[in-house]
């Protein structure tokens, strides 16, 4: 079973993609990197052994979206952006991120068929 994490080289994503890779699962990490590292994906195979396809991007890019999830069973979703003091100084590209991100990737699951 394949596994899409948006937000998969975050803190709580990596870890994750830890429990899934050691549980036996193949994971796809989708991570646009503006809060996080691909160092983290490096830590992530190393610990587990086992080798995580990374792609760089961003989740309100539908099109990429469906050509990067295609083949995969299901899709955990961390891609959102969560600092509280920004959050009230920038509310507009907080709303952008996580709901209109959020129904991006609900479209291209979709429209690619990952229930």
């Amino acid at each position: 079973m394949k596994i899409f994490v948006t937000g998969g080289a975050g803190y709580i994503g990596s870890h994750t993609c830890v429990e899934l890779l050691t549980a036996g699962y193949n994971v796809v990490v989708y991570d646009n990197l503006s809060n996080s590292s691909v160092e983290a994906i490096k830590r992530v195979e190393s610990i587990t052994g086992k080798s995580v396809e990374f792609i760089e991007g961003d989740i309100r890019d539908k099109a990429k979206l469906e050509s990067s999830m295609s083949g995969c069973d299901a899709v955990i979703h961390f891609a959102g952006l969560k600092a509280v003091g920004e959050s009230v100084e920038k509310p507009l590209e907080y709303y952008d991120n996580n709901v209109c991100g959020t129904l991006r990737l609900l479209e291209a699951k979709r429209n690619v068929g990952v229930k």
